[in-house]
């Protein structure tokens, strides 16, 4: 028998006992997202004791109060959210509204300017005087010819740094952890595939009629990235980069410049901003890898456990349709947990 725990903490207050709680997550998304629903009316126990009188929930909170969620069965917890009360909406039941370590961010203005610079070295500058970490192994050398920043917030500064990349960079938050670089070629190149999480569809995964197939439109696609310089040259992603049909592996070799052929497609970006030939191969290769696959993705509905966050890779097996089963990136998970049970809706993504 399963029986549902959870551990949350709220401000001075531990062991909170909520109506409902849900919380969502993505690689493509750096804020981390909590809702708390709590009874308008509470008691509180001190050193083992009851109080009697009932106190208002909504005034025992303040923004900016750290959140905690574990959630798990028998006692067997695992950390689902960490972050800070951004809003509290007075309903019946209260809702407790939290953001992820992007608060810090976003309550932050910075004012400088960077010439031909690292990513990292603006992460670095971004998270000064906040309790975030960096990923420095995953952040990939990347160079910014300029970036000018006159009272940004920090989440600001992420959403600028998404834009002049074409959203080939990405930012997602682990706990603390700050996370900015080339999603998908960070997990594609990672030595270690081993699984982090198992599903095997109609045992412990609820539902999966979401899953859809999806074939991309055209597979002989050429991704090319054009850096115009202030002298007048040009710098162009000349990189050759292995990429493959889903399912089979590397198997197609894509010419990342160059003509695709009479049956294929190139796709031309100029930017300003990024004119290092290294790194403009880099954000070619990682939009080619959103353009050029085709396979199963969308949403399967499992249990709260097994436990998995974006990023992991999920091997999914499918007895009755083998061409589901394989080994895919987690692109989000939406996480419930009331009186009604809880569940853990995994999104993904590429097939490894």
């Amino acid at each position: 028998m399963f029986v549902l725990n959870s551990n949350i903490t709220i401000g001075l207050f531990k062991k909170v006992k909520p109506v409902e709680v849900k919380i969502n997550k993505s690689l493509y998304e750096y804020v981390d997202r909590a809702v708390i629903k709590l009874p308008i009316t509470a008691r509180i126990i001190r050193a083992g004791q009851v109080i009697t009188e009932s106190v208002e929930t909504a005034k025992q909170f303040t923004e900016g109060d750290k959140v905690s969620i574990e959630l798990g069965y028998n006692g067997t917890l695992k950390p689902e959210f960490e972050g800070f009360i951004n809003r509290i909406n007075f309903t019946d039941p209260l809702e407790i509204e939290a953001e992820g370590y992007s608060y810090q961010l976003r309550n932050k203005t910075y004012q400088r300017t960077f010439v031909r610079t690292e990513l990292i070295d603006v992460l670095r500058y971004l998270v000064q005087g906040t309790d975030i970490v960096l990923d420095e192994e995953h952040i990939p050398s990347f160079i910014l010819d300029k970036l000018v920043l006159q009272q940004h917030s920090g989440t600001e500064v992420l959403e600028l740094i998404k834009k002049i990349s074409h959203n080939t960079i990405q930012a997602y938050f682990r706990g603390n952890i700050l996370f900015a670089g080339l999603v998908l070629t960070d997990v594609i190149t990672r030595k270690n595939t081993t699984p982090d999480v198992k599903y095997r569809l109609g045992w412990n995964v609820v539902k999966d009629d979401n899953m859809k197939l999806r074939q991309a439109k055209n597979q002989n696609v050429t991704v090319r990235f054009l850096g115009l310089e202030k002298t007048g040259g040009t710098q162009m992603a000349e990189a050759e980069s292995e990429f493959f049909t889903v399912g089979k592996a590397k198997n197609k070799t894509v010419k990342i410049v160059g003509e695709a052929g009479s049956d294929g497609e190139t796709k031309v970006i100029k930017t300003h901003v990024v004119t290092d030939k290294e790194t403009l191969g880099k954000m070619a290769k990682e939009m080619l890898s959103t353009l050029s696959y085709s396979g199963y993705e969308g949403k399967i509905t499992a249990f709260l456990q097994p436990y998995c966050l974006p990023g992991y890779r999920a091997a999914i097996e499918d007895l009755k349709y083998q061409e589901r089963s394989g080994t895919y990136l987690i692109v989000s998970i939406e996480v419930t947990y009331g009186v009604r049970g809880a569940r853990r809706i995994v999104q993904i993504g590429i097939k490894l």
